[in-house]
């Protein structure tokens, strides 16, 4: 399988700090924020490529950092690759169903499913439960608990049926759903052959919530619920957010779940 990383983005919520600095590539706990995903990716046993997207600007820095991840992922039989889009202004970037079309125009379309993924957040759950359960037949994503109303606000909210995604809101004022839906997300291949022909008709590029309410509405998506445990997942999207999550890391354990814990409350 593969996993697709979409870290094309300029950052602008976070400047200054990202002015010489992909977002993706910012410390937290020691680390680039993007090393802890693909730290998780190596206990995926069936990962092999993993493929990110970056824009023309920020390409060089997002090389260089492949470069030190290269031998212990060839290690692991993994390839790593980074895809300049070409975008050298966010007035053309492509937004992340865009990016997704272009890496998928970029490599050969994965017979068994794929992993797509922002780059910007920390997961403090191992997420191998989730991957290593994933066998390519039914798309699924993340369900996590978020309290926080104005959190929310700039979150895709999910509308379940029990597992069943029945769609994704945007404005969490219209629904009482208190589930939302990162940007960590396991494909099908019949999914991801949907990507193309959603963009051709025009809909929206820029967000992966958009794809997967269209995606909903045609094909079965399970909505994995975790438990109700606050920030469970990081999401580094402006300073307050990096702050908070350096604070929240260098307090408190890297994970507050434990392995069994998700296959339980997941129904893995």
């Amino acid at each position: 399988m593969v996993a697709y990383l979409l870290c094309a983005g300029f950052g602008t919520r976070m400047q200054p700090l990202t002015e010489d600095t992909p977002k993706s590539l910012l410390p937290v706990a020691g680390a680039p924020i993007l090393d802890f995903l693909v730290q998780a990716l190596r206990d995926w046993t069936a990962l092999d490529a993993i493929h990110v997207a970056a824009n023309h600007r920020d390409a060089p820095s997002f090389r260089t950092w492949a470069a030190s991840w290269r031998d212990a992922l060839n290690d692991a039989n993994v390839s790593l690759a980074v895809h300049d889009d070409g975008v050298t202004t966010t007035d053309d970037q492509l937004g992340a169903v865009g990016d997704l079309r272009f890496l998928l125009r970029e490599t050969s379309l994965p017979s068994d499913g794929a992993l797509v993924s922002g780059g910007d957040s920390l997961y403090r759950f191992p997420l191998s439960p989730l991957l290593n359960t994933f066998d390519g037949e039914t798309s699924r994503v993340l369900a996590l608990y978020e309290p926080d109303a104005e959190r929310r606000r700039h979150s895709s909210v999910l509308q379940l049926n029990g597992r069943r995604v029945a769609g994704l809101v945007e404005d969490p004022d219209q629904t009482a759903s208190r589930r939302i839906c990162p940007s960590f997300h396991l494909l099908t291949p019949e999914a991801l052959t949907t990507v193309a022909s959603y963009l051709d008709a025009g809909e929206d590029p820029d967000t992966l919530g958009a794809f997967i309410h269209h995606l909903a509405q045609r094909e079965r998506v399970e909505g994995l619920r975790l438990p109700k445990e606050p920030d469970l997942r990081l999401h580094c999207n402006t300073p307050s957010d990096l702050r908070r999550a350096r604070q929240l890391l260098d307090e408190d354990p890297r994970h507050v779940l434990s392995k069994s814990t998700i296959r339980r409350v997941a129904g893995l």
